[in-house]
């Protein structure tokens, strides 16, 4: 990021369900009191039992984090230091209904997430919801139809895929959108620096 000032601390909830359904989500803002780590940002809220799954870019597979009742409270004890950085999501799974707060800054200024090649679960790096395209997220047509969004459709547990098209909207079916803290997987051809000049008014 080329320029990051900070707001008002402020914070954002989400509900993961019962019953051990997959949620993907992303974390919204940062934290300048604590690292943006697996342990600060889920800490205890997440009970015995339930996971995170974060996507491993390198190995190309999720790296399986367990909340459990001994040691530091996960296993791998790796867990409690894997970052959680703002526009990067991550599964989670809870044997309960939970509400998990995110509680931090408001990044600003001249923001660059930056996409790689294959698969990566990304998530906004600003507190804002729209469709991707408002969003600043243009990803550009390849004429392979292999750039997607796969957004992960909670209900149904599965993934909902848009492919980058050069015709219409330019996506098949439609436009994706992003709510808060909503992570989604992004299936790129070519690197791509998702660039945003963000400021609370």
């Amino acid at each position: 990021m080329a320029q990051v000032n900070s707001l008002n601390v402020v914070g954002y909830s989400t509900v993961i369900p019962a019953g051990g359904q997959y949620v993907l989500i992303a974390n919204p803002l940062t934290n300048t009191s604590v690292a943006n780590t697996l342990g600060n940002l889920i800490g205890t809220t997440l009970p015995v039992n339930g996971k995170v799954l974060k996507w491993n870019y390198a190995g190309a597979h999720f790296d399986i984090f367990t909340r459990v009742a001994f040691g530091n409270g996960w296993n791998p004890t790796t867990g409690a230091a894997a970052p959680i950085n703002p526009g990067e999501g991550f599964f989670v799974q809870s044997p309960t209904q939970i509400t998990n707060v995110f509680v931090g800054d408001v990044l600003q200024g001249n923001l660059t997430n930056s996409l790689p090649t294959g698969y990566r679960i990304n998530g906004n790096l600003v507190p804002d919801s729209g469709s991707i395209t408002n969003l600043g997220l243009v990803i550009p047509f390849n004429s392979s139809f292999v750039n997607k969004v796969l957004k992960w459709n909670t209900a149904g547990q599965h993934y909902d895929i848009f492919s980058r098209i050069a015709f219409g909207s330019g996506w098949n079916p439609s436009v994706p959108a992003i709510t808060v803290g909503e992570g989604f997987f992004t299936q790129l051809g070519a690197q791509y620096d998702w660039v945003r000049n963000f400021t609370v008014q």
